[in-house]
């Protein structure tokens, strides 16, 4: 009896193990079949797919290869017979103004030679006055209606004539003007010749209102009205020191809005790091006085220059040991040959 009392116990110990191990095993089944299925979803969806794109396959192998290509030239060419039909009607109403048309847009070639029909002088050619003459035209052709047809006519033929002669003598002039322009070589040195230099003289002086550091002068170049130039010379010269002077202007500076106001110059300065004086010219110099350099061709400075060009040309600019402003050691001096240019006291220093 104490026997099976002892196995009763063992058996249950061992059903238990064995009833674990059956469950482990069982959970593994069920996550290997969890995984099968998915992998099996996965695949009929891929091969729905693949079911899909062989559909259209199909049905795009049915198209013509080059349908979209043909769509395309279809359109290009609507869009080019609607261009050619604006073309046109745009002739067309100019020439029912009067507009001499001087160029053949459908056939892209000019329809007369220019540069024949100015030399031969024939006025139904002439470019520069062709508005000015259709519009003559139509202004007789509507008096023609209030006045008999023998006065008209002659009235109309008498404007065409002084038009045709004026807008002739224009196109001459300004021809004349680009051939003038062309002989001029473009000016590539990186030196003063760039530079317009003049006399200035200071009418009024006022501090910036939005800039402690900038006065705000109105200075006289010879000009028809006074330029706008803003400075940084507040810590250095007070506004007597600056009013009424004559002094150096760089007048083709590129403008810049400075704190909101378009400064249009800057005044020339001899300049360190502690001082700044104005560089000043002769007592008998004027208002619009030409400032040249010995030794260099400044009849013909830049219309304008922007500032990059303008910080690689300062650098050789300098006073001598006598005060004197230089361009690499060549001398500043008045056009008219009546004085150099000065600083009062600083000498061999940066001007700028």
């Amino acid at each position: 009896m104490s026997y099976f009392r002892l196995i009763s116990p063992l058996s249950k110990l061992n059903l238990f193990f064995i009833t674990q191990y059956r469950k482990a095993q069982y959970g593994q089944v069920l996550s290997i079949m969890d995984i099968i299925e998915q992998k099996a979803a996965l695949a009929d969806s891929r091969i729905k797919k693949l079911k899909y794109l062989i559909d259209n396959i199909s049905k795009k192998e049915t198209l013509k290869p080059n349908s979209y290509i043909d769509i395309l030239q279809e359109e290009n060419n609507r869009l080019k017979t609607q261009v050619q039909k604006l073309l046109h009607e745009t002739v067309s109403l100019e020439e029912q103004q009067g507009i001499i048309q001087c160029y053949d847009f459908i056939q892209k070639r000019p329809k007369i030679n220019l540069i024949e029909a100015y030399q031969h002088g024939e006025e139904k050619f002439d470019i520069a006055g062709a508005v000015v003459a259709s519009t003559e035209t139509v202004t007789s052709l509507e008096t023609k209606n209030e006045t008999p047809q023998e006065t008209s006519t002659a009235a109309t033929n008498q404007n065409l004539s002084d038009t045709g002669k004026k807008s002739k003598k224009k196109a001459k002039d300004e021809m004349k003007k680009d051939q003038e322009k062309a002989k001029v070589p473009v000016n590539t040195a990186i030196d003063i010749t760039r530079f317009d230099l003049r006399v200035g003289k200071i009418l009024s002086v006022q501090k910036h209102p939005d800039a402690d550091s900038l006065y705000v002068e109105s200075i006289d170049i010879g000009e028809e009205k006074p330029r706008t130039v803003c400075s940084g010379l507040v810590n250095y010269m007070s506004l007597a020191d600056l009013d009424q002077k004559l002094v150096i202007v760089l007048c083709n500076l590129k403008p810049a809005k400075m704190r909101g106001i378009f400064s249009e110059a800057m005044i020339m300065c001899a300049s360190t790091t502690e001082k700044v004086e104005l560089l000043e010219p002769p007592s008998t110099a004027s208002p619009g006085d030409r400032v040249i350099c010995e030794g260099y061709n400044c009849s013909t400075p830049d219309q304008q220059i922007k500032k990059e060009l303008c910080d690689q040309i300062l650098p050789d600019m300098k006073t001598n040991t006598n005060l004197e402003a230089t361009f690499k050691n060549a001398l500043w001096q008045m056009e008219n040959g009546k004085g150099r240019i000065k600083s009062k006291t600083l000498a061999g220093v940066s001007i700028k």
